[in-house]
């Protein structure tokens, strides 16, 4: 056809496309959106400048345990010059609570000793309950006499040997909770302790490890 009605044509579409208004605009709804966005941030804030300064005010620490007494007994060669017949384990490690407002609830604690990579000692209940610390105590965890007889000839060969070092893992587990004033956690935490000694020829701590302190692993 001619030009006339291909412009008619063109004039048609475009006729035909037919804009949506916008919706209209509700400022009432944005002013409601930023106050509840501005009140959440301010609680948000003031919830975090309260816990920074309880933080500040309780500073919480982690119990402490140190190694305060060990020995091996039976692992020094006898007169003929054998050893390595049943070694009983003693010691003593002490553990302190450095906090002034935080009280430690524990359970039974248990022990085992390592000496090359094995449990020589096994899970030996090392205290018949549980135990409460108050705040800045300390408290011992002694054993005696737990047999290890099954590495008694390694460890004589250990301290017969150049050096004359025994070294052993004493390891401690319990579970742990806190108690802040009259708020108490009531959830259980597992504590793994491990505390590195080290006895020499006639089986006593050796000097260096005396109040060695331990290292803690709460998972």
């Amino acid at each position: 056809m001619p030009p006339e009605a291909a412009s008619s044509t063109g004039t048609g579409y475009v006729a035909a496309r037919i804009r949506r208004p916008l919706p209209a605009e509700r400022p009432h709804v944005r002013r409601c959106t930023r106050l509840l966005c501005s009140a959440f941030l301010t609680v948000l804030l003031i919830a975090g400048v309260v816990l920074f300064v309880v933080y500040l005010a309780v500073r919480p620490h982690r119990p402490r345990l140190h190694v305060t007494a060990f020995s091996a007994s039976g692992i020094a060669p006898s007169a003929g010059g054998a050893g390595g017949g049943t070694v009983a384990l003693s010691g003593q490690l002490s553990i302190r609570n450095p906090n002034r407002d935080i009280a430690f609830f524990y359970d039974r604690f248990y022990l085992s000793v390592e000496y090359r990579g094995a449990d020589v000692v096994k899970d030996q209940a090392l205290t018949a309950a549980p135990l409460y610390q108050p705040p800045k105590t300390t408290s011992p965890l002694a054993f005696q006499g737990m047999a290890a007889s099954a590495a008694g000839g390694d460890m004589a060969r250990d301290a017969a040997e150049a050096g004359g070092r025994v070294e052993m893992t004493v390891k401690v587990r319990s579970r742990i909770r806190a108690r802040l004033a009259f708020w108490g956690n009531r959830h259980w935490h597992p504590l793994n302790v491990r505390c590195e000694v080290a006895v020499g020829p006639d089986g006593q701590l050796l000097a260096e490890y005396l109040q060695k302190r331990c290292s803690i692993d709460f998972l």
